[in-house]
C-alpha cells in the first residue's frame, strides 16, 4: 500500500470520527444560574474591592439559551440582592452569535428588557427598559452536561428616549447544556 493511500484513508477515518461532533455543535441548548457583582468601576482596585465584598452590588439570576447554526436566542432574569437602594428585577431576551469550539463556545449577546422593584412589574408599563451587551465563554465538562461560564454585562437605560450611564457586571454561571 501507498503512503498516498495511507493518508487518504487516515484523513477519511479522521473526517468520519469527527462527523458527529460537527454534527452537535449545530444546536446547542442550556440552562443556567449564575451570579456576581455589578456597576463596577472599570479599574483594578475596585474589581480588587468587589470581590472583597467593599463595592458593587451582588446580581442573581438565571439564563437559557438555544443555538443553531451561530444565531442564539434566550432569555434572561435576575435580581439585585444587595446595595443600597431597592433590590430590582431585570429581565431581557438574548439575541446574538455563538461560536463553538468543541467544548469551548464564546458568546456574544445583546439584550432588550426591562428593570423594574417587583418582579411582575418588568412585564407592565411601569417597568424601565434598557439595551445590553452580554459578552462571554461557556466551557462544557467533558463526558457530563455540566456547563461552567463567565460573562460580561453592560446595559444601558433608555427609558423616555434616553440613553443613559451604564450599568456593568460579571457573573460567573453553571448549568446543564449540550453544545
Amino acid at each position: 500500500m501507498s503512503v498516498r493511500r495511507i493518508v487518504a484513508a487516515a484523513l477519511t477515518l479522521a473526517a468520519l470520527a469527527a462527523a458527529p461532533d460537527a454534527r452537535a455543535q449545530l444546536a446547542s441548548f442550556t440552562v443556567e444560574g449564575f451570579g456576581g457583582y455589578q456597576n463596577l468601576r472599570l479599574n483594578a482596585s475596585s474589581v480588587a474591592n468587589a470581590a472583597s465584598g467593599n463595592e458593587g452590588t451582588g446580581i442573581l439570576g438565571a439564563d437559557v439559551l438555544a443555538g443553531i447554526a451561530g444565531f442564539g436566542v434566550g432569555a434572561v432574569v435576575d435580581k439585585v440582592v444587595s446595595g443600597n437602594g431597592g433590590q430590582p428585577w431585570s429581565g431581557a431576551l438574548l439575541a446574538g452569535i455563538l461560536v463553538p469550539l468543541t467544548v469551548v463556545r464564546l458568546e456574544l449577546l445583546g439584550e432588550l428588557g426591562r428593570r423594574a422593584g417587583d418582579f411582575g412589574d418588568i412585564f407592565q408599563s411601569n417597568g424601565q427598559t434598557f439595551v445590553g451587551l452580554r459578552p462571554g465563554v461557556s466551557f462544557r465538562l467533558v463526558p457530563t452536561a455540566i456547563v461552567l461560564g463567565v460573562s460580561g454585562v453592560v446595559r444601558w437605560p433608555t427609558s423616555n428616549g434616553d440613553i443613559g450611564s451604564p450599568d456593568y457586571a460579571i457573573v460567573a454561571r453553571v448549568g446543564f447544556g449540550i453544545f
